[in-house]
């Protein structure tokens, strides 16, 4: 069960260092109320465990043979969640997180290996093995949208990258295949563009964009890019590289 195991870690990690955010902030940042276009904190960590927290539903329910929910309009639901709990006390925040972590983790616990490379138990995995919407949902939305960010924001870029530089390994050690890798690259390529490590984020986008040549459209309006794309090394990725 490595791949279970590997996930599971993954998930706790993600838990662990939500957390370690909270424990970071000072009381001004801790009671600052957020804004529908600049969240809190507070409202990055609960709107974190909101998706968690629905990807387990699903989970759960397409086990039971449940009803499953699909959320199109992911801005519709992220401004009604923004609304809903805007008010809750830290402790309560804590506690959802807390919550969506564990609900998720029990239903990795629950499959065995060739469960979790399913590409059918959603609707919309569209040809994905379930496992990597979990590893989406429990690792890579938390820490690359929102936990490094707010590090980032704080003026810690050396730690945001180093959890995002350990996130890329743990995130490669899931699976061999080369669009994987290259997307775990391409979501290293944006941090270093974000954090102003132009030459970095050049290197890992081109080895990103030869691993999954699939990227190279998105990768051109990317605004996590938008710091490099003038850059005459960013250019002759593009001159080279050809999309499937």
């Amino acid at each position: 069960m490595e791949l279970q195991s590997k996930l599971l870690a993954l998930i706790g990690r993600a838990c662990v260092e939500e957390r370690a955010v909270f424990d970071r902030l000072s009381d001004k940042e801790r009671s600052t109320p957020g804004a529908p276009d600049h969240w809190s904190p507070k409202d990055e960590i609960v709107h974190v465990a909101g998706w968690t927290m629905r990807l387990a539903e699903n989970l759960a329910a397409a086990t039971s043979g449940g009803l499953l929910v699909r959320y199109d309009d992911y801005e519709a639901v992220n401004a009604r969640e923004f609304t809903e709990n805007r008010d809750l006390a830290w402790s309560e925040v804590l506690d959802k997180a807390a919550e969506a972590c564990h609900k998720l983790a029990g239903q990795v616990e629950a499959r065995s290996a060739a469960e979790l490379r399913s590409m059918d138990t959603l609707p919309w995995q569209e040809g994905r093995p379930l496992w990597r919407l979990i590893a989406g949902s429990g690792y890579i939305h938390p820490m690359t949208m929102h936990v490094c960010p707010m590090y980032i924001a704080r003026g810690d870029q050396a730690y945001a990258t180093r959890l995002q530089e350990e996130g890329a390994q743990l995130l490669g050690e899931l699976d061999d295949a080369r669009d994987w890798h290259g997307l775990t690259r391409y979501n290293l390529a944006c941090h270093y563009a974000l954090v102003g490590e132009a030459g970095m984020a050049i290197d890992e986008l081109g080895k990103a964009l030869e691993l999954n040549p699939g990227l190279t459209e998105w990768s051109k309006a990317d605004p996590d890019l938008a710091s490099i794309r003038g850059e005459p090394g960013c250019q002759a990725l593009y001159a080279d590289a050809v999309t499937p």
